[in-house]
């Protein structure tokens, strides 16, 4: 996760670095909600997200007021004087081990699979269709053929790989390769993750304990699908529009 939220501003000052700058910001968007649910939370983690505010930073949510409203209810958790005492941290790590992990009965698993597929089972069909997404970039998780390609964490930081990518197509001036990328982004979020994410946010917010997840679910709903808009905007808005989108990432 970047260090502090200096990366997360758009400063033009040609096109193609406006629009680099621009796709910057999305790669922050992105890392924050990968970390948040790629693995249980640690006391660094939390520590982080207070002393950088992290999500206070988080960008366009004047663009959205689902997003604004998530981000609050986030930074009211961390602004709590014992948000980094041992009892807090131990009940944000039961929190996201009792909905995501077990034992028992999870209420809201992360994995797209247990959504989608008509029998709720893993390594399903949409697994498959997750992988080759990978596949495409080379980018296979770390800990391919044990844990599910359609994890949550996984496909957030698949996009936010893309992201990353995009960022230095811009900076290029490849066009043609950013363009690519973007579609396929467009086609992550529309055949993946806004297929399910809406029902596991209804899951986690009616499971969750703290309003640290229960806040960190519904950001990630409303960035998602915010950002495919945004996505749009990039593949048909003329350059002075997307210079325009870059100047909104802080």
């Amino acid at each position: 996760m970047p260090k502090d939220k200096a990366s997360a501003k758009g400063q033009e000052t040609t096109s193609s670095e406006g629009i680099a700058s621009f796709l910057e910001a999305r790669a922050f968007a992105y890392d924050i909600v990968k970390c948040a649910f790629l693995q249980e939370p640690s006391k660094k983690f939390i520590k982080l997200l207070i002393e950088g505010e992290i999500i206070q930073a988080f960008p366009f949510a004047d663009r959205n007021a689902a997003l604004g409203k998530a981000i609050d209810r986030i930074v009211q958790y961390l602004k709590q004087p014992d948000a980094l005492s041992r009892k807090k941290c131990e009940s944000l790590h039961w929190d996201y081990t009792r909905m995501f992990i077990g034992p028992g009965k999870v209420p809201a698993p992360p994995w797209e699979s247990i959504y989608r597929d008509a029998d709720h089972l893993y390594f399903s069909q949409e697994t498959q269709e997750v992988r080759n997404a990978y596949r495409k970039y080379n980018l296979l998780p770390k800990d391919f053929g044990h844990e599910p390609d359609d994890h949550l964490g996984l496909e957030l930081d698949f996009l936010h790989k893309l992201c990353e990518m995009a960022w230095e197509k811009a900076k290029s001036a490849d066009e043609t390769g950013l363009v690519e990328i973007l579609n396929d982004q467009k086609a992550f979020l529309d055949e993946h993750l806004l297929k399910w994410v809406p029902d596991w946010t209804r899951d986690v917010v009616k499971s969750a304990e703290t309003d640290f997840y229960k806040g960190m679910a519904q950001l990630l709903e409303a960035y998602l699908n915010l950002d495919r808009e945004m996505i749009e905007e990039l593949l048909e808005a003329p350059s002075p529009k997307l210079r325009s989108l870059s100047e909104e990432a802080g």
